[in-house]
């Protein structure tokens, strides 16, 4: 990692859009290669942990099909992980297996039943697989989860407009939580609009989620997911 990436991702500094879209993407490349080099040349020898953290790299990086596979490497040595592998799910959904989403999602929800991002990555699968009305119908509990917005992006799935979560963000402005608070709703408002069918929303709101300085793990799944809504047919 560069000076100038660590200097960004650990003090939020702002730099150019096309500097910091590059840094970003050069990061999370870097990232691949050394997960790669971190695999032992022998089979036998390779651990569920070097698995894993190639698939997390590689699905960060926007290398979904790869990803899947590495998780699934991971999950032969070590089976009863899957529930816990929310990002193996995340992956199943960019490698267009949206049925295989909505049961890793389902089964993550036992050992975490609070998460509102498992119920909004699972509602998007369902509409995927199935249809939004289905989705809808299957939306899965995720009380007490207190980080803004995340109550007032359970509250949408069912249908209405953005308004109570931009409330929310709006509350925060000012506080040092506004910048998570914005990314969170850009994100997941982003997600609800394709699940909808209304791209050009989706696309606009993952953009700007995808512009966000942070450099952890969600931030690079919704560059990851903007670029996958760019690649998507329709206006």
């Amino acid at each position: 990692m560069t000076v100038a990436i660590l200097l960004a991702s650990t003090w939020g500094e702002r730099l150019p859009g096309q500097e910091l879209a590059q840094m970003q993407t050069d990061r999370r490349m870097d990232a691949v290669a050394l997960a790669e080099k971190s695999i032992p040349a022998s089979l036998p020898e390779r651990s569920t942990g070097d698995w894993i953290r190639l698939g997390d790299a590689q699905l960060r990086a926007g290398q979904s099909v790869k990803a899947t596979k590495s998780f699934e490497h991971a999950l032969r040595l070590t089976p009863e992980l899957e529930p816990q592998l929310w990002q193996y799910g995340i992956a199943l959904f960019f490698a267009n297996r949206p049925d295989d989403g909505k049961a890793l999602f389902e089964k993550h929800r036992v050992v975490n039943p609070h998460d509102v991002e498992n119920a909004a990555w699972h509602f998007l699968c369902v509409a995927r697989a199935t249809n939004l009305a289905e989705a809808r119908k299957l939306i899965l509990p995720a009380p007490d989860d207190r980080r803004p917005p995340m109550k007032q992006i359970l509250q949408r799935l069912p249908g209405g407009g953005p308004e109570e979560i931009e409330a929310a963000v709006a509350a925060l402005k000012e506080t040092r939580g506004y910048d998570s608070a914005r990314f969170y709703a850009d994100l997941y408002l982003g997600l609800i609009a394709e699940a909808e069918g209304d791209l050009p929303s989706a696309r606009r709101y993952m953009d700007r989620a995808a512009q966000t300085s942070f450099s952890h793990y969600m931030a690079d799944v919704a560059r990851t997911y903007a670029v996958y809504l760019k690649a998507q047919p329709g206006k």
